[in-house]
């Protein structure tokens, strides 16, 4: 990348901090959006009892211990959520469909614990399906390790995934879950069109430039970095100090990532939404006439965008 885009991208550091927002804008889209369906709080509330039961006894624990080890399951204790966490619930719900086998073993030799029953369980998987894309970016956005850049592509394929026919077919329990979600994303996320934090630095990502952003929202970023290079050029001359550069952050440990048969469709398909947005975003911008002004900026366009997991740090 040139010095000029590289001194631009500097800048960017002084926004990062802006990015706790995307974090906390989807906890709230996911837990306001599970209050629409009472049947499925019945259903959380239900799960909650199952796992209260065997974290606070110890002799349940030991024959839930022998039911896996009969059965050939994975010997995991059961998870307890956090209320004020809801991927903790999350969690809570990919370990009891985990286990189903084996409390529903363990149930039928205990009258006095109450199982979910058959919808309820059917509810827990499809509710697992619809959030897993979730529960993955809100682990990515947690992380410290980063950008503002991925907020724009993040929210453009959420917004797909719900649209899909596929997570329609998987989720058909959660109807107006899906549609509380997506209009939850549309207005927690209204304004990210026109804030220059999230367009030059989706624009500037190596990873994303204009694949991710509209014909406006590519022209609104490329005007506003025209604009703070000027500024930039502007305050070096009157300024013979130079501020040193901002340390590398530590590259993202992407690790071995492991998806039950109940997520593993739900993580490709949102994935997927991810790479169709990217081409539908940069077909159109390809079609519209270029800035003559803007010629190194178009340069770095045209250079190959490098992989999704790739550091964005590292330019």
């Amino acid at each position: 990348m040139s010095s000029m885009l590289l001194q631009l991208a500097g800048i960017l550091s002084k926004a990062k901090y802006i990015y706790v927002f995307m974090t906390a804008a989807l906890i709230w889209v996911v837990t306001e959006s599970l209050k629409k369906q009472s049947e499925v709080m019945d259903m959380v509330a239900a799960g909650r009892h199952l796992v209260t039961h065997f974290n606070h006894s110890g002799l349940a624990q030991e024959k839930l211990l022998a039911i896996q080890k009969e059965l050939g399951l994975p010997e995991h204790q059961l998870v307890q959520d956090i209320s004020t966490r809801w991927n903790s619930t999350f969690y809570m719900a990919v370990c009891l469909l985990e286990q189903k086998r084996a409390i529903s073993l363990y149930g039928a030799d205990h009258d006095t614990l109450t199982n979910l029953t058959a919808h309820q369980w059917c509810l827990m998987e499809h509710r697992v399906k619809l959030l897993k894309p979730f529960g993955e970016v809100t682990k990515i956005t947690s992380s410290g390790l980063s950008c503002i850049s991925e907020v724009i592509l993040h929210v453009a394929a959420f917004k797909k995934y719900l649209d899909r026919n596929e997570t329609a077919q998987r989720t058909a329990d959660l109807f107006y879950i899906r549609g509380s979600s997506k209009a939850e994303l549309e207005f927690r996320f209204s304004s990210l069109g026109e804030d220059p934090n999230y367009l030059i630095a989706t624009f500037l990502d190596l990873r994303f430039k204009t694949n991710y952003l509209g014909i406006l929202e590519a022209e609104r970023a490329r005007q506003k970095i025209l604009l703070e290079y000027i500024n930039i050029t502007c305050d070096e001359s009157s300024n013979s100090g130079s501020s040193s550069p901002s340390p590398t952050p530590a590259k993202r440990n992407k690790g071995n990532k492991t998806h039950s048969s109940v997520t593993r469709e739900s993580h490709d398909t949102f994935w997927n939404c991810f790479y169709e947005v990217a081409d539908e975003n940069n077909s159109q911008y390809r079609d519209q006439e270029k800035n003559p002004l803007a010629t190194e900026i178009d340069y770095n366009l045209n250079t190959v965008r490098i992989d999704r997991s790739h550091d964005p740090y590292t330019w």
